[in-house]
Protein backbone atom coordinates (compact mmCIF):
# COMPACT_ATOMS: atom_id res chain seq x y z
CA UNK A 1 0.00 0.00 0.00
CA UNK A 2 1.47 3.45 -1.06
CA UNK A 3 1.59 5.92 2.19
CA UNK A 4 1.52 9.51 1.52
CA UNK A 5 0.87 9.73 -1.86
CA UNK A 6 -1.57 8.00 -4.69
CA UNK A 7 -3.50 5.23 -3.34
CA UNK A 8 -5.36 2.25 -6.21
CA UNK A 9 -8.99 2.15 -6.12
CA UNK A 10 -11.72 0.28 -8.38
CA UNK A 11 -15.06 1.00 -9.58
CA UNK A 12 -18.20 -1.52 -9.67
CA UNK A 13 -21.55 -2.06 -10.33
CA UNK A 14 -21.96 1.48 -12.12
CA UNK A 15 -24.09 2.10 -15.22
CA UNK A 16 -22.13 2.74 -18.51
CA UNK A 17 -22.46 6.25 -18.70
CA UNK A 18 -21.68 6.80 -14.63
CA UNK A 19 -18.19 4.65 -15.78
CA UNK A 20 -17.46 6.91 -18.82
CA UNK A 21 -17.96 10.09 -16.29
CA UNK A 22 -15.63 8.64 -13.64
CA UNK A 23 -13.11 7.62 -15.57
CA UNK A 24 -12.84 11.41 -16.76
CA UNK A 25 -13.30 12.54 -13.24
CA UNK A 26 -10.65 10.20 -11.88
CA UNK A 27 -8.04 10.86 -15.53
CA UNK A 28 -8.38 14.84 -14.63
CA UNK A 29 -6.87 14.69 -11.54
CA UNK A 30 -9.73 15.39 -9.10
CA UNK A 31 -9.57 12.45 -7.33
CA UNK A 32 -8.26 13.32 -4.51
CA UNK A 33 -5.00 11.49 -3.94
CA UNK A 34 -6.80 7.56 -5.86
CA UNK A 35 -5.57 6.05 -9.06
CA UNK A 36 -8.15 4.29 -11.11
CA UNK A 37 -7.04 -0.01 -11.76
CA UNK A 38 -9.34 -2.77 -12.84
CA UNK A 39 -11.06 -3.58 -8.90
CA UNK A 40 -9.75 -6.87 -8.70
CA UNK A 41 -5.75 -5.14 -8.35
CA UNK A 42 -7.08 -2.50 -6.14
CA UNK A 43 -6.68 -1.55 -2.40
CA UNK A 44 -10.00 0.04 -2.05
CA UNK A 45 -12.81 0.40 -3.85
CA UNK A 46 -15.90 2.52 -4.97
CA UNK A 47 -19.36 0.98 -5.10
CA UNK A 48 -22.34 2.33 -7.18
CA UNK A 49 -25.44 0.41 -5.83
CA UNK A 50 -28.69 0.78 -7.64
CA UNK A 51 -30.83 -1.36 -6.17
CA UNK A 52 -30.69 -4.32 -3.21
CA UNK A 53 -29.87 -6.84 -5.57
CA UNK A 54 -26.57 -5.42 -6.63
CA UNK A 55 -25.78 -4.25 -3.55
CA UNK A 56 -26.26 -7.83 -2.17
CA UNK A 57 -24.03 -9.19 -5.03
CA UNK A 58 -21.14 -6.75 -4.92
CA UNK A 59 -20.78 -7.07 -1.14
CA UNK A 60 -20.61 -10.69 -1.29
CA UNK A 61 -17.24 -10.05 -3.37
CA UNK A 62 -16.02 -7.54 -1.35
CA UNK A 63 -15.89 -8.92 1.91
CA UNK A 64 -14.83 -12.02 -0.03
CA UNK A 65 -11.38 -10.06 -0.41
CA UNK A 66 -10.87 -9.32 3.51
CA UNK A 67 -11.05 -5.93 5.09
CA UNK A 68 -10.70 -4.08 1.93
CA UNK A 69 -11.95 -0.38 2.65
CA UNK A 70 -14.36 0.81 0.19
CA UNK A 71 -16.71 4.14 -0.42
CA UNK A 72 -20.27 3.45 -1.28
CA UNK A 73 -22.90 5.67 -3.85
CA UNK A 74 -26.08 4.81 -2.85
CA UNK A 75 -30.00 5.47 -2.56
CA UNK A 76 -30.31 7.25 0.93
CA UNK A 77 -33.00 4.71 1.63
CA UNK A 78 -30.10 1.93 1.08
CA UNK A 79 -28.06 2.92 3.57
CA UNK A 80 -28.47 0.03 6.14
CA UNK A 81 -27.02 -2.46 3.31
CA UNK A 82 -23.58 -0.91 3.75
CA UNK A 83 -23.00 -0.26 7.15
CA UNK A 84 -19.39 -1.35 6.82
CA UNK A 85 -18.26 1.48 4.09
CA UNK A 86 -15.78 3.81 5.10
CA UNK A 87 -17.95 6.56 3.55
CA UNK A 88 -21.47 7.10 1.92
CA UNK A 89 -22.57 9.25 -1.25
CA UNK A 90 -26.17 9.64 -1.62
CA UNK A 91 -27.77 9.58 -5.08
CA UNK A 92 -28.31 11.10 -6.95
CA UNK A 93 -24.50 12.56 -6.13
CA UNK A 94 -22.38 15.34 -7.36
CA UNK A 95 -18.62 16.05 -8.09
CA UNK A 96 -17.64 17.55 -4.61
CA UNK A 97 -20.20 15.20 -2.79
CA UNK A 98 -17.98 12.57 -4.74
CA UNK A 99 -14.67 13.93 -3.49
CA UNK A 100 -15.72 14.77 0.34
CA UNK A 101 -16.56 10.63 0.21
CA UNK A 102 -12.83 10.19 -1.48
CA UNK A 103 -11.24 12.50 1.10
CA UNK A 104 -12.50 10.50 4.11
CA UNK A 105 -11.40 7.13 2.16
CA UNK A 106 -8.01 8.34 1.66
CA UNK A 107 -7.99 9.52 5.38
CA UNK A 108 -9.14 6.34 6.23
CA UNK A 109 -6.37 4.32 4.32
CA UNK A 110 -3.63 7.19 5.70
CA UNK A 111 -4.32 6.70 9.15
CA UNK A 112 -3.96 2.66 8.83
CA UNK A 113 -7.16 2.29 11.01
CA UNK A 114 -9.35 -1.05 10.93
CA UNK A 115 -11.97 -1.37 8.21
CA UNK A 116 -15.67 -0.88 9.53
CA UNK A 117 -17.31 -4.44 10.54
CA UNK A 118 -21.00 -4.37 9.58
CA UNK A 119 -23.33 -5.58 12.52
CA UNK A 120 -24.00 -8.75 13.44
CA UNK A 121 -27.83 -8.63 12.42
CA UNK A 122 -26.68 -7.64 8.73
CA UNK A 123 -25.69 -10.36 5.76
CA UNK A 124 -22.55 -12.42 7.44
CA UNK A 125 -19.41 -12.21 5.85
CA UNK A 126 -18.00 -14.75 3.04
CA UNK A 127 -15.32 -16.87 4.78
CA UNK A 128 -12.08 -16.85 2.81
CA UNK A 129 -12.35 -19.96 1.57
CA UNK A 130 -10.80 -19.77 -1.55
CA UNK A 131 -13.24 -22.03 -3.67
CA UNK A 132 -16.26 -19.91 -2.21
CA UNK A 133 -14.19 -16.44 -3.14
CA UNK A 134 -13.56 -17.66 -6.95
CA UNK A 135 -17.52 -19.11 -7.09
CA UNK A 136 -18.75 -14.92 -6.08
CA UNK A 137 -16.09 -13.26 -8.51
CA UNK A 138 -16.72 -15.71 -11.09
CA UNK A 139 -20.43 -14.83 -10.94
CA UNK A 140 -19.96 -11.43 -10.88
CA UNK A 141 -17.90 -11.63 -14.15
CA UNK A 142 -20.05 -13.65 -15.85
CA UNK A 143 -22.92 -11.04 -15.52
CA UNK A 144 -20.83 -8.44 -16.43
CA UNK A 145 -19.73 -10.28 -19.29
CA UNK A 146 -22.95 -10.68 -20.39
CA UNK A 147 -24.30 -7.17 -20.04
CA UNK A 148 -21.51 -6.14 -22.48
CA UNK A 149 -22.09 -8.89 -24.95
CA UNK A 150 -25.91 -7.56 -24.83
CA UNK A 151 -24.92 -3.57 -25.54
CA UNK A 152 -22.09 -5.16 -28.27
CA UNK A 153 -24.75 -6.61 -30.37
CA UNK A 154 -27.26 -3.85 -29.80
CA UNK A 155 -24.73 -1.00 -31.22
CA UNK A 156 -23.60 -3.87 -33.83
CA UNK A 157 -27.19 -4.16 -35.24
CA UNK A 158 -27.26 -0.23 -35.24
CA UNK A 159 -24.45 0.27 -37.24
CA UNK A 160 -25.85 -2.02 -39.89
CA UNK A 161 -28.83 -0.40 -40.08
CA UNK A 162 -27.34 2.40 -40.51
CA UNK A 163 -24.99 1.87 -42.68
CA UNK A 164 -27.93 0.08 -44.69
CA UNK A 165 -29.89 3.30 -44.68
CA UNK A 166 -26.91 5.35 -45.72
CA UNK A 167 -26.70 3.02 -48.77
CA UNK A 168 -30.04 3.27 -49.82
CA UNK A 169 -29.98 7.57 -49.72
CA UNK A 170 -26.78 7.82 -51.40
CA UNK A 171 -25.99 5.13 -54.03
CA UNK A 172 -28.12 3.62 -56.80
CA UNK A 173 -28.99 -0.09 -57.22
CA UNK A 174 -26.06 -2.33 -59.25
CA UNK A 175 -29.11 -3.53 -61.68
CA UNK A 176 -30.65 -0.18 -61.93
CA UNK A 177 -26.89 1.33 -62.90
CA UNK A 178 -26.28 -1.00 -65.40
CA UNK A 179 -29.19 -0.41 -67.05
CA UNK A 180 -28.72 3.46 -67.38
CA UNK A 181 -25.36 2.64 -68.56
CA UNK A 182 -26.71 0.18 -71.36
CA UNK A 183 -29.72 3.05 -72.42
CA UNK A 184 -26.93 5.93 -72.76
CA UNK A 185 -24.57 3.54 -74.81
CA UNK A 186 -27.22 2.87 -77.25
CA UNK A 187 -28.84 6.65 -77.32
CA UNK A 188 -24.98 7.77 -77.80
CA UNK A 189 -24.46 5.38 -80.90
CA UNK A 190 -27.66 6.56 -82.71
CA UNK A 191 -26.51 10.18 -83.01
CA UNK A 192 -23.46 9.55 -83.71
CA UNK A 193 -24.69 7.33 -86.70
CA UNK A 194 -26.91 9.94 -87.56
CA UNK A 195 -24.64 13.10 -87.87
CA UNK A 196 -21.15 13.78 -90.24
CA UNK A 197 -17.74 12.56 -87.91
CA UNK A 198 -16.72 16.26 -86.87
CA UNK A 199 -12.95 17.15 -86.44
CA UNK A 200 -11.38 15.78 -83.57
CA UNK A 201 -10.45 18.69 -81.17
CA UNK A 202 -7.29 19.14 -79.60
CA UNK A 203 -7.93 18.02 -75.53
CA UNK A 204 -7.81 20.80 -73.41
CA UNK A 205 -7.21 20.26 -69.71
CA UNK A 206 -9.97 21.70 -67.30
CA UNK A 207 -8.51 22.54 -63.49
CA UNK A 208 -10.42 20.12 -61.00
CA UNK A 209 -12.29 21.56 -58.31
CA UNK A 210 -10.89 20.64 -54.74
CA UNK A 211 -12.59 17.75 -53.38
CA UNK A 212 -14.13 17.94 -49.99
CA UNK A 213 -13.87 14.84 -48.17
CA UNK A 214 -16.53 12.86 -47.34
CA UNK A 215 -18.02 11.69 -43.98
CA UNK A 216 -17.71 8.38 -42.95
CA UNK A 217 -21.39 6.29 -42.09
CA UNK A 218 -19.35 6.42 -37.93
CA UNK A 219 -18.83 10.22 -38.42
CA UNK A 220 -22.69 10.40 -40.23
CA UNK A 221 -23.93 9.18 -36.79
CA UNK A 222 -21.77 11.23 -34.78
CA UNK A 223 -22.77 13.97 -36.31
CA UNK A 224 -26.54 13.19 -37.17
CA UNK A 225 -27.59 10.56 -34.72
CA UNK A 226 -30.12 8.06 -35.92
CA UNK A 227 -33.72 9.76 -34.77
CA UNK A 228 -36.02 8.85 -37.33
CA UNK A 229 -38.51 10.90 -38.71
CA UNK A 230 -41.29 12.23 -35.55
CA UNK A 231 -44.78 13.94 -36.30
CA UNK A 232 -43.93 17.16 -34.73
CA UNK A 233 -47.88 17.49 -34.49
CA UNK A 234 -48.05 14.93 -31.71
CA UNK A 235 -47.13 15.68 -28.59
CA UNK A 236 -45.76 12.44 -27.72
CA UNK A 237 -43.40 12.16 -30.99
CA UNK A 238 -42.51 15.81 -30.83
CA UNK A 239 -40.43 15.16 -27.16
CA UNK A 240 -38.16 12.85 -29.03
CA UNK A 241 -37.17 15.59 -31.92
CA UNK A 242 -36.31 17.94 -28.43
CA UNK A 243 -33.57 18.20 -25.60
CA UNK A 244 -32.19 20.63 -23.00
CA UNK A 245 -29.05 22.46 -22.64
CA UNK A 246 -29.16 22.68 -19.02
CA UNK A 247 -25.95 21.37 -17.56
CA UNK A 248 -24.20 20.87 -21.16
CA UNK A 249 -21.00 22.38 -22.73
CA UNK A 250 -22.30 23.75 -26.19
CA UNK A 251 -23.91 27.04 -24.10
CA UNK A 252 -20.97 27.43 -21.90
CA UNK A 253 -18.59 27.68 -25.18
CA UNK A 254 -21.60 30.21 -26.66
CA UNK A 255 -20.83 32.60 -23.66
CA UNK A 256 -17.28 31.69 -23.80
CA UNK A 257 -16.93 33.77 -27.51
CA UNK A 258 -19.65 36.56 -26.68
CA UNK A 259 -17.71 37.44 -23.43
CA UNK A 260 -14.46 37.31 -24.60
CA UNK A 261 -15.52 39.35 -27.68
CA UNK A 262 -16.98 42.09 -25.64
CA UNK A 263 -14.36 42.74 -23.31
CA UNK A 264 -11.40 41.89 -25.84
CA UNK A 265 -9.81 39.47 -22.63
CA UNK A 266 -8.83 35.81 -22.84
CA UNK A 267 -11.56 33.34 -21.32
CA UNK A 268 -11.12 30.44 -20.04
CA UNK A 269 -13.34 27.47 -19.02
CA UNK A 270 -12.43 25.90 -15.87
CA UNK A 271 -14.20 22.62 -15.10
CA UNK A 272 -13.13 20.58 -17.71
CA UNK A 273 -9.62 17.87 -17.83
CA UNK A 274 -7.38 20.05 -19.88
CA UNK A 275 -7.07 23.42 -21.22
CA UNK A 276 -9.97 25.30 -23.18
CA UNK A 277 -8.86 28.97 -23.34
CA UNK A 278 -10.89 31.38 -26.34
CA UNK A 279 -8.32 34.01 -27.72
CA UNK A 280 -10.49 36.67 -28.87
CA UNK A 281 -7.78 38.91 -30.82
CA UNK A 282 -6.92 35.95 -33.40
CA UNK A 283 -10.83 34.75 -32.86
CA UNK A 284 -9.40 31.07 -32.10
CA UNK A 285 -9.79 28.55 -29.40
CA UNK A 286 -6.64 26.91 -27.39
CA UNK A 287 -7.70 23.19 -26.64
CA UNK A 288 -5.69 20.89 -24.71
CA UNK A 289 -8.22 17.79 -24.96
CA UNK A 290 -7.90 15.20 -27.25
CA UNK A 291 -10.98 14.84 -29.94
CA UNK A 292 -12.20 11.61 -27.98
CA UNK A 293 -12.13 13.71 -24.52
CA UNK A 294 -13.70 16.56 -26.30
CA UNK A 295 -16.43 14.46 -28.05
CA UNK A 296 -17.51 12.77 -24.57
CA UNK A 297 -17.60 16.23 -22.78
CA UNK A 298 -20.26 17.27 -25.51
CA UNK A 299 -22.84 14.29 -23.94
CA UNK A 300 -22.05 15.42 -20.35
CA UNK A 301 -23.86 17.26 -18.51
CA UNK A 302 -22.29 19.14 -15.47
CA UNK A 303 -23.16 19.70 -12.15
CA UNK A 304 -23.81 23.26 -10.59
CA UNK A 305 -20.35 25.09 -10.10
CA UNK A 306 -19.02 22.16 -12.03
CA UNK A 307 -18.37 24.63 -14.76
CA UNK A 308 -17.56 28.27 -15.06
CA UNK A 309 -15.48 31.09 -16.54
CA UNK A 310 -12.73 32.53 -15.63
CA UNK A 311 -11.40 36.08 -17.46
CA UNK A 312 -7.45 36.21 -18.21
CA UNK A 313 -4.88 38.68 -17.72
CA UNK A 314 -3.51 40.16 -21.31
CA UNK A 315 -0.08 38.90 -20.08
CA UNK A 316 -0.80 35.82 -18.89
CA UNK A 317 0.88 32.54 -20.14
CA UNK A 318 -0.64 30.32 -21.91
CA UNK A 319 -0.43 25.85 -21.87
CA UNK A 320 0.44 24.67 -25.08
CA UNK A 321 -2.73 22.82 -26.95
CA UNK A 322 -3.83 23.06 -30.86
CA UNK A 323 -5.50 25.95 -32.19
CA UNK A 324 -9.17 25.71 -33.86
CA UNK A 325 -11.08 28.90 -35.60
CA UNK A 326 -13.55 29.95 -32.99
CA UNK A 327 -16.49 29.15 -35.74
CA UNK A 328 -15.07 25.55 -36.26
CA UNK A 329 -14.76 24.28 -33.00
CA UNK A 330 -18.64 25.68 -32.24
CA UNK A 331 -19.80 24.15 -35.46
CA UNK A 332 -18.22 20.50 -34.49
CA UNK A 333 -19.48 20.82 -30.78
CA UNK A 334 -22.85 21.68 -31.89
CA UNK A 335 -23.41 18.72 -33.99
CA UNK A 336 -22.16 16.56 -31.66
CA UNK A 337 -24.11 18.01 -29.06
CA UNK A 338 -27.40 17.81 -31.70
CA UNK A 339 -27.07 14.48 -33.21
CA UNK A 340 -30.12 15.14 -34.98
CA UNK A 341 -32.26 16.86 -32.55
CA UNK A 342 -33.31 20.83 -31.77
CA UNK A 343 -32.64 22.49 -28.34
CA UNK A 344 -35.89 23.60 -26.71
CA UNK A 345 -34.28 27.32 -27.14
CA UNK A 346 -35.35 27.02 -31.01
CA UNK A 347 -37.94 25.79 -32.72
CA UNK A 348 -38.15 23.73 -35.80
CA UNK A 349 -41.45 25.67 -37.07
CA UNK A 350 -40.03 29.15 -36.75
CA UNK A 351 -39.51 30.48 -40.03
CA UNK A 352 -35.69 31.60 -40.40
CA UNK A 353 -33.60 33.02 -43.24
CA UNK A 354 -29.62 32.01 -44.09
CA UNK A 355 -27.85 35.02 -44.42
CA UNK A 356 -24.66 33.05 -45.52
CA UNK A 357 -24.05 29.69 -46.34
CA UNK A 358 -21.55 27.47 -44.38
CA UNK A 359 -17.81 27.32 -45.36
CA UNK A 360 -18.08 24.01 -46.39
CA UNK A 361 -13.87 24.15 -46.69
CA UNK A 362 -13.20 24.26 -43.30
CA UNK A 363 -16.45 23.23 -42.04
CA UNK A 364 -17.68 19.56 -41.67
CA UNK A 365 -20.16 18.95 -44.19
CA UNK A 366 -23.03 16.77 -43.34
CA UNK A 367 -25.66 14.85 -45.71
CA UNK A 368 -27.40 17.35 -48.04
CA UNK A 369 -25.78 20.33 -46.07
CA UNK A 370 -25.18 22.61 -49.46
CA UNK A 371 -28.81 22.10 -50.50
CA UNK A 372 -30.52 22.51 -47.16
CA UNK A 373 -28.25 26.02 -47.13
CA UNK A 374 -28.90 26.89 -50.69
CA UNK A 375 -32.80 26.71 -50.17
CA UNK A 376 -32.53 28.33 -46.98
CA UNK A 377 -30.60 31.47 -48.29
CA UNK A 378 -33.55 31.51 -50.92
CA UNK A 379 -36.69 32.12 -48.76
CA UNK A 380 -37.76 32.54 -44.64
CA UNK A 381 -38.83 29.10 -44.50
CA UNK A 382 -38.82 26.23 -41.01
CA UNK A 383 -36.78 23.78 -40.48
CA UNK A 384 -39.69 21.29 -40.88
CA UNK A 385 -40.41 22.94 -44.18
CA UNK A 386 -36.96 22.46 -45.57
CA UNK A 387 -37.25 18.33 -44.73
CA UNK A 388 -40.44 18.51 -46.18
CA UNK A 389 -39.56 20.39 -49.49
CA UNK A 390 -35.99 18.58 -50.03
CA UNK A 391 -37.86 15.14 -49.05
CA UNK A 392 -34.64 14.55 -46.94
CA UNK A 393 -34.61 12.86 -43.22
CA UNK A 394 -35.21 15.71 -40.71
CA UNK A 395 -32.42 14.94 -38.41
CA UNK A 396 -29.62 16.29 -41.01
CA UNK A 397 -31.91 19.51 -41.43
CA UNK A 398 -31.96 19.76 -37.65
CA UNK A 399 -28.12 19.07 -37.08
CA UNK A 400 -27.47 21.56 -40.01
CA UNK A 401 -30.04 24.27 -38.30
CA UNK A 402 -28.08 23.89 -34.78
CA UNK A 403 -25.07 24.15 -35.87
CA UNK A 404 -25.42 27.13 -38.13
CA UNK A 405 -27.63 28.99 -35.39
CA UNK A 406 -24.15 28.16 -33.08
CA UNK A 407 -22.07 30.22 -35.50
CA UNK A 408 -24.61 33.00 -36.22
CA UNK A 409 -25.39 32.43 -39.92
CA UNK A 410 -29.49 33.46 -39.52
CA UNK A 411 -30.69 37.01 -40.04
CA UNK A 412 -31.93 38.14 -36.47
Amino acid sequence: MSVGGNHSIGIIGFAANEVAMLEIFFKGGKAGGFSLVPAEKAESLLFGFSDRASAESGLKWARSKGDIPFAAVVDPADCALVEDAVALVNRPFSMKALQDGLGKLHQHIESGAPTPVAKASSEPVQTHDESEREAVFAEWEARKQRSNEALSAWKGEGEKREGNALRSRFSLERNELNSLILEAQSELKKQQASRPKPKKPEPVEEPQAPQTPKLSAEMIQQCCGSLPDVNLDSAHERRRAYFSLDGLLLPWVQRCVRQGDESGKVQQIVGVPGAFFYLPKDRVFLVGLDSDLLLQLTRTRFGFDEISLQEREADSELPQGRRVASDELMWQLALFTARGRIPDSLSAEEPRLLNAAPDFERLLETPHARSIAELWQSQRLSAQNIASMLKVPQRFVFSFFVAADAIGLYCP
